[in-house]
């Protein structure tokens, strides 16, 4: 009667699994194999060897002799019971033993006696099978000689089904890298190339022909190649685990001598007594120039090529640091607005430019010049707080100033107005920002008094702090009279124009003046105290709004912008989850707005928040961003959802190379950082094709609808689709 039951090893899915890994293609004959039995049967002097597998449910026999059958089921097998142990399974007579007399392979065809079986053990300690010897006849127990003898036939069956594997491996190995556009590079314990493909014959200029026997040296410049040896040689030493799942980022060298960043990976490995190592080489030469011009813009001013503020005043407080003599003049072009609204902002730019090469040439070479902002900029000379040579200095570029400007064939005129400050002088700062504001008073006093001239800081220029606070006592009233309001702008996907989202964007219905823009008013708003009240009245007006949208059928968020002040706030946190509960408002729909001067000098205090916010499903957007001077440091420091692509770089984005490049690679940079992206300032069909073809998902600008109050603005939405009319 057959056996209905037989043993399973503990790990039965794991050997099943390995032995389909093999892909043995069942019974089919293999020389290999047909070698193992032919000599076992030679050297056991028996009728009968086998190099049997089990499955699941039956057993095969991949090679054997005397044995007709391909197949049993593994309910009659002896080599299920062979795999039960690492040690050789021997039945001298089957009859005799209880547990295999009534197998009908023991009592039939082919009458099996005497049964030895190795098992067939993986490196992974599976036990897929076994090398087996069979006798009609009673036998007596195998020696340990014999025994050893079975076990090594049962490892060369292991070491052949290795070498399948790894050949497969090999075959799809050499596939992708010949496919791969990283190079990758074998060399042996001395250096020497080995295997070079075809990635590699693009990126080192040299044919793999020729690169396989170079020295891996010859792809690395003269100057780093000692280091790289030494590198090298801790590789050897057993170093790799510090490299394990790691890249470095070194220079590399093409054929012709051209040096380029590479990022390399490392991995070593045996064959036989040698040590090989390879490596993964990509040209980073792309992310290297995306990375400077990033930091370019980080500490330097695009138009004019000039330091930016953030540099300026890195100077300024270096000079404070090592004498704290020095001089700073601030200067800022009068009615430069004029210039651009009668002859354009593109000749705005070039006289932007011109100014600034005037600049550098009437201060020198010992002195810094930065673009500070707008029509503003800045002069340090260190070391030196000489009243009469600061004047002259002033003097010198109010005459370049007055001087016409000819530029694109427009003639122009301009004149100018200098606030200086003298350090230490007659009043002491301790930080560069407070020597700025200083020079900025002055420069007021010299516009205030007619513009055209230089203006020394005197200590009672403080008053300008009285009238700040007339100004902000007006706003505090016209809080508190309710003349402020929210007028919000579309925010729609590209190219289909579906509305997605609108910001909401302060406005000031001065009751004489008429409605006011946010440029008159919110430069002493956000600094006042009234900041954390009003940044908490637009969050909650910006919220009911958007929730009466999605009560209405039509869910869009709503961008807020918030204070610095609002975020100082220890109850800032709370204050969001409370408008988000008031209004019913869901978490994503709500988008909180900062810029890069918001959020410059904040600490992990204020961070944290945020990012709490974030988790909590609001998002965060970083506005204007590549305009200011905020450091890349900031997109991982801050947890940002979305970057807002500045109207600055749209403007001419069909017209101005650079432009298009630093669009291109701030999408670039939000899509490797997980960030959503949307572009400002949209205001013809071509710009929002543009930025549709570079994959940019979303726009806001004119194009798609101006800033209007809530009432006129649900008039913008199409109750069936909730599209905006373009």
């Amino acid at each position: 009667m057959p056996l209905r039951h037989f043993p399973f090893p503990a790990d039965e899915p794991q050997r099943l699994e390995t032995l389909r890994s093999y892909r043995l293609d069942g019974p089919a004959p293999e020389a290999e194999f047909d070698h193992v039995v032919r000599l076992a049967a030679d050297i056991f002097e028996v009728p009968t060897a086998l190099v049997s597998f089990v499955e699941e449910d039956q057993q095969f026999f991949k090679a054997r002799v005397g044995f007709d059958t391909c197949e049993t089921s593994r309910d009659i097998s002896f080599c299920a019971h062979a795999l039960m142990s690492d040690d050789v399974l021997v039945i001298p007579d089957a009859r005799a033993e209880e547990r295999f007399a009534s197998n009908p392979l023991v009592t039939g065809h082919p009458f099996i006696r005497f049964y030895a079986g190795a098992p067939i053990i993986t490196p992974s300690g599976q036990r897929l099978g076994s090398v087996c010897v069979i006798d009609t006849e009673p036998r007596a127990p195998l020696t340990d000689r014999e025994q050893r003898i079975l076990r090594g036939l049962a490892k060369v069956v292991v070491d052949h089904l290795e070498r399948r594997r790894l050949d497969v491996v090999r075959r799809a190995a050499t596939k992708m890298a010949s496919t791969t556009p990283d190079a990758i590079v074998c060399s042996d314990e001395k250096g020497t190339i080995s295997f070079w493909n075809a990635a590699a014959e693009r990126m080192f200029g040299f044919g793999h022909l020729e690169a396989v026997g170079m020295p891996l040296t010859s792809i690395i410049p003269s100057e780093f190649r000692a280091g790289h040896e030494a590198g090298m040689a801790r590789v050897l030493a057993g170093g790799e685990r510090r490299l394990a799942g790691k890249t470095v980022e070194i220079r590399g060298q093409r054929r012709s001598g051209e040096q380029f960043p590479i990022e390399l990976s490392l991995a070593t490995w045996k064959d036989g007594d040698h040590l090989q190592v390879g490596s993964i080489i990509r040209d980073v030469s792309e992310r290297h120039h995306a990375r400077e011009r990033m930091r370019y813009l980080t500490h330097f001013d695009r138009l004019t090529d000039l330091p930016n503020r953030a540099q300026f005043l890195e100077r300024v407080d270096k000079a404070l640091t090592m004498s704290g003599r020095f001089t700073l003049l601030k200067m800022g072009l009068d009615r430069f607005k004029a210039i651009n609204g009668t002859m354009g902002m593109a000749v705005g730019d070039l006289v932007l430019t011109e100014v600034g090469r005037r600049v550098r040439e009437a201060t020198g070479p010992d002195a810094f010049v930065a673009r500070l902002g707008a029509d503003e900029f800045g002069v340090l000379i260190s070391g030196s707080d000489d009243p009469i040579t600061a004047d002259a200095t002033g003097q010198k570029l109010l005459q370049r100033m007055g001087e016409p400007f000819n530029v694109g064939g427009s003639m122009c005129h301009l004149s100018a107005s200098i606030g200086i400050v003298l350090c230490p002088g007659l009043s002491h700062f301790d930080v560069a920002d407070a020597a700025l504001k200083a020079a900025l008073l002055a420069l007021q006093h010299a516009k205030m008094a007619g513009g055209r001239r230089c203006e020394l800081f005197q200590p009672q220029f403080g008053q300008q702090a009285n009238d700040r606070h007339q100004i902000e006592e007006e706003l505090r009233q016209a809080f508190a009279r309710d003349e402020f309001e929210l007028h919000f702008q579309p925010q729609v996907t590209l190219p289909d124009a579906r509305l997605v989202g609108a910001e909401a964007l302060l406005r000031w219905r001065h009751p004489l003046r008429g409605l006011l823009s946010p440029a008159v008013f919110l430069p002493i708003l956000e600094t006042s105290e009234m900041a954390v009240d009003v940044g908490r009245w637009i969050l909650r007006r910006g919220c009911s709004f958007a929730a009466e949208a999605a009560a209405g059928g039509t869910p869009i968020r709503v961008g807020v912008n918030l204070f610095a002040a609002q975020l100082r706030d220890p109850a800032f946190f709370d204050d969001i989850l409370a408008a988000l509960a008031s209004t019913g408002l869901p978490n994503h729909l709500l988008e909180l707005e900062i810029t890069e001067t918001t959020v410059l000098g904040l600490d992990e205090s204020v961070i944290a928040p945020l990012r709490r916010l974030r988790d909590l499903g609001v998002k965060v957007a970083f506005d204007d961003y590549g305009t200011g001077y905020a450091s890349l440091s900031l997109l991982k420091r801050y947890p940002l959802t979305r970057l807002k692509i500045d109207r600055e770089f749209v403007r001419d984005l069909n017209t101005d190379a650079d432009d298009a490049a630093i669009v291109k690679a701030v999408l670039a940079m939000g899509a490797s950082l997980g960030l959503e992206v949307i572009a400002e300032g949209i205001e013809t069909a071509e710009q929002a094709t543009t930025l549709a073809a570079l994959c940019c998902r979303e726009a806001q600008g004119y194009r798609f609808g101006k800033p209007v109050p809530a009432a006129a603005f649900r008039h913008l939405l199409a109750p069936a689709s909730g599209s905006v009319a373009a």
